[in-house]
């Protein structure tokens, strides 16, 4: 009696460790189809709590709740209840084939080890370029079948379209980096800051027709940044992101290979690493040391993925520094003209199609304005985008458009359109010629016909807006 009473009781343990193996992956999802952790596809979010969603709702600037992208929720019950006979005898498991052997109970215990395993995450960032090495990071990437994240200076973009060109349409993502990457006037002040990276986005919207959301500060946000520049950016939509681990290959100039490639690899072992690297000008060795870097990530069982709006930011402390240095906040008025209505550009919406003669154009959503039932658009965006010419005249505070072998003056301090007619003659008109966001921006119908296109037509659908002019 007594051995068959041990017998029993090995067989009761063995089935609770089946039982807790076979719950394990379940909860985990190991050993489904539904999430591999190398695709598009993530664990669900956790549901917000009902304070959560109060805030969301009555903060439509606040950035949404969401869990945490590696480790998957595990159900409070799965955690609170005591495995006893009771719970066992529960189960029908008589038809279960149950482990026998100490061998047999070893391999449930290392699956179930393995499938409360946590994934582990790199994002590959690439900051300074484009510029002749990221070709070469682009075809080392493509050959090992990695995504990666490139933060673009715009003057770099502007001199090398094609590269980012071929960043894009490899299916990596695109962030912002500043225009010139000059610190003394990056870090004087926010509204600095703001005019580049609008300039930067500009230019890589003109390439890609998308406008990068991400936004990394040159050197970092430690030092750099106070509490103006985060809440500012974040109001406005972007999403700013550090980095968890820093290659070096920017410490001094011509930092080896295999420097770059110990720094990088330190630490195999956290679930989540944003690896900072740079594409830039004189950085060889970075790429160099690219496929060592991506082998021993691969190695350690990381997945490489791309930085989107999925992913919680990471953003260094507001130094004693950077609070310290009591820079000039932008005004309400400024703000209310140039943060707030930003939002709107990353904010799902209609287009308005501008179809003007024999040429047409689309601005997205937050590109164009509705302002007691005018359409107000951006005068540059919009006239170079059909075929004319526009320049800024800093003394008389206008803007010079030459379109239609017409000249219209855009007079902000009057508040007026003035077209050049052929043969001398002139025209004035008042209209609603502001400043918003650095840009002139007039109400569209005066526009078209002060530059000789009539409106024919205005309709509008469910996905878009449209207007129509000779």
């Amino acid at each position: 009696m007594k051995g068959n009473n041990n017998t029993n009781g090995r067989r009761i343990m063995f089935r609770g460790l089946l039982i807790m193996a076979m719950a394990l992956l379940v909860t985990s999802g190991w050993g489904t189809d539904t999430y591999s952790g190398s695709g598009s596809a993530r664990p669900l979010p956790l549901q917000a709590t009902n304070a959560d969603a109060s805030s969301s709702q009555h903060n439509p600037l606040a950035a949404p709740v969401q869990a945490d992208p590696v480790t998957p929720a595990v159900p409070a019950v799965l955690a609170a209840t005591p495995i006893e006979n009771s719970t066992l005898n529960a189960v029908p498991i008589q038809h279960l084939e149950l482990p026998t052997t100490v061998a047999e109970t070893a391999v449930v215990q290392q699956v179930a080890a393995t499938a409360t395993k946590a994934a582990k995450t790199v994002y590959l960032t690439f900051d300074d370029g484009p510029s002749k090495i990221t070709r070469e990071v682009l075809d080392i990437l493509q050959k090992q079948g990695v995504k990666a994240t490139f933060f673009v200076l715009g003057n770099a973009a502007k001199s090398h379209p094609e590269l980012i060109n071929a960043i894009w349409e490899q299916g990596h993502a695109i962030g912002n980096h500043s225009y010139d990457h000059d610190y003394h006037n990056l870090y004087s002040g926010f509204t600095a800051f703001w005019n580049q990276i609008k300039q930067t986005e500009n230019i890589i919207r003109e390439i890609t027709g998308e406008r990068p959301r991400l936004v990394r500060a040159p050197g970092g946000t430690s030092g750099h940044f106070d509490d103006t520049y985060f809440q500012l950016l974040n109001q406005a939509g972007y999403l700013v992101m550090d980095w968890t681990v820093d290659s070096g290959d920017s410490r001094r100039k011509g930092v080896p290979a295999a420097e770059i490639l110990r720094e990088s690899t330190k630490d195999l072992t956290s679930s989540e690493v944003v690896l900072l690297l740079h594409d830039g000008g004189g950085h060889g060795e970075s790429a160099k040391a690219l496929p060592q870097i991506i082998a021993r990530y691969k190695a350690a069982g990381y997945t490489f993925k791309v930085l989107d709006d999925s992913v919680k930011p990471v953003q260094f402390r507001v130094s004693a520094k950077a609070a310290g240095l009591d820079r000039l906040k932008p005004s309400n008025a400024w703000i209310a003209s140039n943060i707030l209505p930003n939002v709107a550009l990353f904010q799902p919406g209609r287009t308005l199609a501008l179809e003007v003669g024999l040429l047409e154009t689309k601005l997205n959503p937050g590109e164009y304005r509705i302002i007691n039932g005018q359409y107000m658009v951006p005068l540059r965006a919009v006239v170079e985008r059909l075929g004319g010419q526009v320049r800024w005249d800093q003394t008389s505070r206008s803007g010079q458009v030459i379109w239609n072998s017409r000249t219209v003056t855009a007079d902000v301090s009057g508040g007026e359109l003035l077209v050049s007619l052929p043969g001398g003659a002139q025209e004035k008109r008042a209209a609603r010629v502001e400043i918003i966001g650095g840009a002139i921006w007039v109400p569209l119908r005066e526009l078209l016909e002060t530059a000789g296109h009539p409106l024919e037509a205005i309709s509008a659908t469910s996905e878009e807006r449209r207007v129509k002019a000779a």
